[in-house]
């Protein structure tokens, strides 16, 4: 039994208002809070330290957008399509990702608290120098997925394609890899000690690591 991580859900402590100005407010005034935002495109954005709390995107679709140094607090992206976007050095705080695009996300060098991604499609995200706490992944397809060093402190995978990821010096102590595919990830070796891995997965590591069973 995988032991599940528990997370602090988003809060929002007043009811979320209908947003019709939503390009303004990210561009202009830089900051959003408690609104909903419905079945809309926002094309080509490009701005830095935005902050987006209390707020929910449903069915939204970011086109070729960048965020760098963004602060999320208390965040909802539910059915949301965000390919490549550049959430890059940022803040993402009880931030939830239900049932999203996230292919080629930028999430590199952020501090990550208290996040749920729950069956995304997010193959090649990169997640390379952050720091990550009570995060989990869950049903999701995170192939490719970048961890390189990362500073881990209670990570959960639960039935998600990891393969060809790369966990290169990024401690995998205490987190429970069993029921995950875990075939080519890349990793040195160290990253292991304390891992919990099946037996099956166990010679596939020891064959990524050069190791000759008999």
């Amino acid at each position: 039994m995988i032991e599940l991580i528990k997370i602090a859900k988003p809060k929002f402590d007043k009811l979320l208002k209908e947003n019709s100005d939503i390009n303004y407010e990210l561009t202009t005034e830089r900051y959003l809070e408690g609104v909903v935002i419905n079945s809309t495109s926002l094309d080509h954005i490009n701005e830095e330290k935005v902050e987006v709390s209390r707020c929910k995107f449903v069915n939204v679709t970011f086109n070729e957008c960048c965020f760098k140094n963004i602060d999320l607090l208390d965040v909802i992206f539910e059915n949301c399509d965000l390919s490549n976007i550049d959430f890059s050095d940022s803040s993402i705080h009880r931030v939830e990702f239900k049932s999203c695009k996230l292919t080629g996300a930028n999430f590199s060098e952020s501090n990550i608290q208290d996040v749920f991604f729950d069956e995304v499609l997010g193959n090649y995200m990169n997640f390379g120098y952050s720091k990550m706490k009570n995060t989990s992944f869950n049903n999701s397809n995170i192939r490719g997925t970048i961890f390189l060093e990362c500073n881990f402190n209670k990570i959960s995978y639960t039935k998600c394609d990891l393969s060809n990821s790369e966990f290169t010096n990024t401690a995998l102590k205490n987190i429970d890899l069993r029921d995950n595919d875990i075939s080519e990830i890349s990793l040195i070796g160290k990253e292991l000690k304390d891992a919990i891995v099946s037996p099956i997965q166990a010679v596939e590591l020891a064959r990524l690591l050069g190791v000759i069973i008999k």
